[in-house]
């Protein structure tokens, strides 16, 4: 891993738990002394994460986490969810055995970090879930679908979904991914897509949930 992958990787991660908060500066003086490094590795990663869309950087004002608002998850939730619940269809008639072997071995993975919580525990999930669902677009056999959800999923805040997971969200997760790894098995495509959309779904409800300090099915105040 180059020092500019090091900077880029702890910044993603800090971003993405909400260890720094959106609309925060981050100082490229601070990250060089905090990571070790010049400034030329830190103003790179800086610029990756721009292209993603997780930092902005004002002119002659620096870099800021970005921000987003509840409309904004709202819209890249529903998105993938339409973009994935296709991928799904078409994974369950598309995929080869090596792939579905690897989904299987990425639900083990998964099962295996949930009984074990430890210090790189989320982080472990996030980047074990990462992996499943962009096997499962691989495994759709359609490039421009893929170049698009991944594209999606990189710029908004969704990916960081299992820094805010209970240990009931993280069970839940692994028994849709388990179920959806089945579906796409069996050749079952409806069934694969309605539980990849509705695993999204969950994930939405519990996101904002969080972030946004909304009850469960309901609003801010609590209503439906």
């Amino acid at each position: 891993m180059t020092r500019s992958d090091h900077v880029y990787e702890t910044l993603r991660s800090q971003i993405l738990s909400g260890e720094r908060a959106p609309g925060s500066h981050v100082p490229e003086e601070s990250l060089t002394q905090a990571l070790g490094v010049s400034r030329t590795p830190v103003r790179a990663a800086l610029q990756r994460l721009a292209d993603e869309g997780l930092v902005e950087v004002r002119a002659r004002r620096g870099a800021f986490v970005a921000e987003f608002t509840r409309a904004d998850v709202d819209e890249v939730f529903e998105l993938r969810a339409l973009l994935e619940r296709r991928a799904a269809q078409r994974a369950a008639t598309h995929r080869t055995a090596e792939q579905v072997g690897r989904l299987g071995r990425l639900v083990d993975e998964m099962a295996a970090l949930a009984a074990a919580p430890g210090e790189r525990q989320r982080d472990e999930l996030h980047h074990n879930n990462r992996d499943f669902h962009e096997l499962v677009l691989t495994a759709a056999a359609s490039p421009r679908q893929y170049r698009i959800a991944t594209g999606l999923a990189s710029s908004s805040p969704t990916p960081g979904t299992f820094f805010d997971y209970d240990d009931e969200d993280i069970a839940r997760s692994v028994d849709f991914h388990r179920l959806i790894t089945r579906a796409i098995e069996q050749g079952q495509g409806e069934l694969a897509g309605d539980l990849m959309a509705a695993h999204i779904g969950l994930a939405h409800e519990s996101f904002v949930a969080r972030r946004f300090a909304v009850s469960r099915g309901g609003s801010a105040d609590g209503s439906a």
